[in-house]
C-alpha cells in the first residue's frame, strides 16, 4: 500500500480520495466457524482500511469512502464474519470523523448484475423476505448523493418492511422504531411491528388448538412442509418426503436460518428457536415432532421416529461398534 501511494505522489496528480470496496465471503453458521475463516474475511477490510487511514491520514483528502454491508446493522444467515468485518469499517468511520478526517461507511444492500451477491444468485433469496436490489445505476447515483451530505454512516437497501418483518424472526428494538414509522402498500407496517406474534398466526394455532388429538400432527406437518417448500424454492404442486433428510435438499446453513427463523415467527414461538434447529432436527418429521414437543406444547404423543442426532453422527457411532456391541443391541430390540 505505502507503495503504491509513493507511486501516486511521484507519477500522478495528488491524491484527492479513496474509496475502499474490497471484501471476501467465506459463509458458515457461527457454531462451525474456524478463526481462519473469520481471519481471511476480516483481513481485507480491516488490515486494508486501517492501511489506508494511517497512510493517509496527513493528507488533505476530499473524501474516505468504506463499502461496509448492510449485515453489519441487521445481521445475515451464515456471515458472523463479513458481519464483523464491516462493523469494523463503521467504526473506523467515525473514528476518522472524531479526529476531524473525511470519512463515509456506506452499509450496502443487495446489488443487482454486480458483485458477490449478484453472482451469488443471492436477488431471489432476499426478494422472497422482501428485500430489493440496487442497481448499479442507482448505486451511482446514491453513492454522488452521499458524497455531498456529509453523513459518517448510513445504509442503503430497499425494504417491503411488511414482507421483511414477516420473516425476520426477533426484531431488533431499533428496527422496530424504525418499523414504526413507515407504512407499506398493504399492511401498516406499525401494525405489523406491535401486534404480538400469537396474533398474528391465530389462525394456525386455532386449527391446531381445535383439531382432534390425531389429526394435530398432520396439520403441523403440513405448515413445517410449506415453510421448507418455500425456502428451497420448489415449484408449485412439488412436494418433499417428511422422512429425507433436509441437507439432501441443497438446504445450506444460511436456508437453515431462515428456515428457523419463518418458523418461529409463523408459529409464534415465545423463545428464540435454537441456531441449530434443522442440523439436530434434520427432517420435516422430526422438525415436526420437535416443534409439537418443545414449542407448541401438544397434548398428543411424539412418534418415536424423531431424529435427535445428525445422520454422519449416527453414522459414526454405528461403524465404531465392536461386533460385541452389535449382537447386544440386536438382542435388546429382540427382548423389546
Amino acid at each position: 500500500v505505502r507503495r503504491v501511494l509513493d507511486e501516486i505522489a511521484q507519477e500522478l496528480p495528488p491524491l484527492r480520495g479513496i474509496v475502499h470496496s474490497v471484501g471476501v465471503l467465506e459463509d458458515g453458521a457461527l457454531l462451525r466457524q474456524e478463526w481462519a475463516q473469520f481471519a481471511r474475511v476480516l483481513a481485507p477490510k480491516v488490515d486494508g482500511a486501517w492501511l489506508l487511514h494511517s497512510l493517509t491520514r496527513e493528507l488533505p483528502l476530499d473524501f474516505f469512502v468504506l463499502y461496509s454491508s448492510v449485515a453489519s446493522l441487521l445481521g445475515s444467515p451464515g456471515q458472523g464474519n463479513h458481519a464483523a468485518a464491516n462493523a469494523f469499517l463503521d467504526a473506523l468511520a467515525h473514528h476518522r470523523r472524531a479526529l476531524g478526517l473525511p470519512a463515509l461507511s456506506i452499509g450496502w444492500g443487495v446489488w443487482s448484475r454486480i458483485g458477490s451477491a449478484a453472482e451469488r444468485g443471492m436477488a431471489e433469496r432476499v426478494a422472497a423476505q422482501g428485500v430489493g436490489t440496487i442497481s448499479p445505476e442507482e448505486g451511482l447515483r446514491v453513492l454522488e448523493a452521499l458524497l455531498e451530505g456529509g453523513h459518517t454512516q448510513v445504509a442503503v437497501q430497499p425494504v417491503d418492511w411488511s414482507t421483511y418483518l414477516s420473516t425476520a424472526g426477533d426484531l431488533a428494538p431499533w428496527l422496530a422504531e424504525v418499523a414504526r414509522n413507515r407504512s407499506a402498500p398493504t399492511v401498516p407496517v406499525h401494525e405489523a411491528a406491535i401486534v404480538p406474534p400469537a396474533q398474528q398466526t391465530a389462525s394456525l394455532a386455532e386449527r391446531l388448538a381445535a383439531a382432534p388429538a390425531g389429526d394435530q400432527r398432520e396439520l403441523l406437518m403440513a405448515h413445517v412442509h410449506e415453510q421448507v417448500v418455500r425456502v428451497i424454492g420448489l415449484g408449485p404442486g412439488q412436494s418433499v418426503d417428511p422422512r429425507q433428510p433436509l441437507s439432501d435438499l441443497g438446504i445450506d446453513s444460511l436456508m437453515a436460518v431462515e428456515l428457523r427463523n419463518r418458523l418461529g415467527t409463523t408459529l409464534g414461538a415465545k423463545r428464540t428457536l435454537p441456531a441449530t434447529l434443522v442440523f439436530d432436527h434434520p427432517t420435516i418429521g422430526a422438525l415436526t415432532d420437535y416443534l409439537a414437543r418443545e414449542v407448541l406444547a401438544l397434548d398428543w404423543r411424539v412418534a418415536a421416529t424423531t431424529i435427535t442426532e445428525r445422520p454422519a453422527d449416527l453414522l459414526d457411532e454405528i461403524e465404531g461398534l465392536s461386533d460385541e456391541e452389535v449382537e447386544r443391541l440386536f438382542a435388546g430390540i429382540e427382548e423389546s
